[in-house]
């Protein structure tokens, strides 16, 4: 990376807009997504708009088996039927499923079909400006971003360890810079005084963390866990959940396509096999923290896991006990 890069990527702003992913695109290897993902079953959540269609349209084109998931029927079935107009041939399936709803997503899965599992992109959100219960009572930020990914994780992963390769993507984002994770602040069991920014930043915060911790603890496997973050995207989740900020830089986001890429990348590239653990931007690796007062201890990091796991109502040994059957 030149210096002019690198001064131009402390700046933030013009490493998350259109400019930087045009400026980082310069570095992408020739080739890395020449590939044939036929046969492959890949699942992305939130999969009816923005980054969500735009992986699955990229995941089509590969060949890939597309298990496109929405909570919204007419909006998923219209997103299913936009692939398949744009993709001759695609393999895309709509797949009904509120992913903040934990018992939803335990039945979900246990009626998928049985077989393998390539790839599973953990990319439904939502910012919102209220607090919103889900069936269980959680918050939904809480339980969109951080239980619902847990309970899907680790209900597929017999059939992500079938697929001896599978590869399971966060889709975080970079606000989360901006935050130190704090379990105790994680659930608001008070609607009072909530931001849903903050909630977003946080709940973002937990998925890397909790990423990293899956990825050691599958460390022995064949399937990897990554995060990456799509800079500033123009999605609808943007212009709704951030109405002033999409306003004053609709011209600078990159698009769907463009945001998505990385997702894609990190699903389908053969290079990077053996990579976890990692947070990617425009496929190279980033640091988890830009700010030194943002770093958390081990004790906090540790809190999460059995936190996530007590509320969404999951061993916390559960990946101990599967790795060793």
């Amino acid at each position: 990376m030149s210096l002019l890069d690198t001064i131009l990527d402390r700046t933030v702003a013009l490493s998350f807009d259109r400019s930087g992913f045009l400026r980082h695109q310069r570095r992408f290897v020739p080739g890395d997504l020449d590939v044939d993902l036929s046969g492959r079953v890949i699942i992305v959540t939130g999969a009816s708009s923005g980054i969500g269609l735009a992986t699955a349209k990229a995941l089509a084109r590969l060949k890939a088996r597309v298990l496109m998931v929405g909570r919204d029927k007419a909006r998923t079935e219209a997103a299913v039927a936009l692939v398949r107009a744009e993709v001759p041939g695609a393999q895309v399936r709509a797949e009904l499923l509120d992913v903040s709803h934990l018992a939803a997503c335990r039945a979900w899965a246990a009626a998928l079909p049985e077989g393998e599992v390539h790839g599973l992109i953990h990319n439904a959100g939502a910012l919102v400006s209220r607090v919103i219960r889900t069936p269980e009572g959680f918050e939904s930020t809480l339980a969109c971003h951080v239980l619902g990914p847990m309970v899907l994780t680790e209900a597929l992963a017999p059939r992500l360890l079938l697929a001896q390769g599978a590869r399971v993507v966060f889709v975080a984002s970079g606000g989360m810079y901006s935050r130190r994770l704090d379990v105790d602040t994680l659930h608001h069991d008070q609607d009072k005084g909530f931001d849903g920014v903050q909630a977003y930043a946080d709940a973002k915060r937990a998925q890397v963390v909790l990423s990293e911790q899956l990825a050691a603890r599958f460390n022995a496997t064949g399937v990897t866990f990554n995060t990456m973050h799509p800079g500033w995207a123009d999605t609808p989740g943007v212009e709704k959940g951030l109405p002033t900020f999409h306003r004053f830089t609709a011209k600078h986001l990159r698009s769907p396509e463009e945001g998505a890429d990385t997702v894609v990348w990190l699903v389908a590239c053969p290079r990077i096999s053996g990579e976890r653990g990692k947070l990617w931007l425009d496929r190279a690796p980033q640091p988890t923290h830009l700010l030194p007062w943002t770093h958390e201890d081990e004790a906090e990091r540790d809190k999460l896991w059995a936190q996530v796991h007590a509320w969404a109502e999951v061993d916390p040994g559960w990946t101990t006990a599967l790795l060793s059957k």
